[in-house]
């Protein structure tokens, strides 16, 4: 779990860092970053999961799950007061966390972070 320091928690946040973020896209998952105006605090991160993904919710949790560690351990390098979304691909769900690890760092390289 992340510490509620290191996640978003209203749709504003969700809805601005999607509306006006950077979008890149993995194999599977697509990403929005965005560094806020006026905020100084540590970057935060969601994951968003609908039914869309799968109608099975352990399935959901285990991806969110999965993700969350992914964005754990790339903390460092997502840069210090960015504002992160994930959205999972549906061909993500029966991956293991290395391959999702991978995929996200290879593509974190790619792009880069407003620090």
């Amino acid at each position: 779990m992340l510490r509620k320091k290191y996640r978003l928690s209203t749709n504003f946040e969700f809805n601005i860092t999607r509306k006006y973020g950077k979008y890149f896209s993995g194999d599977f998952f697509h990403a929005y970053i965005l560094k806020p105006k006026n905020y100084t605090g540590p970057t935060k991160m969601g994951i968003v999961t609908s039914t869309k993904l799968s109608k099975i919710a352990p399935k959901r949790n285990r991806i969110k799950r999965v993700y969350r560690e992914v964005l754990k351990s790339n903390l460092e390098s997502l840069g210090k007061g960015n504002w992160v979304v994930i959205h999972p691909k549906s061909n993500s769900l029966d991956k293991k966390y290395e391959e999702l690890n991978a995929d996200f760092t290879k593509n974190l390289q790619k792009i880069s972070i407003p620090h």
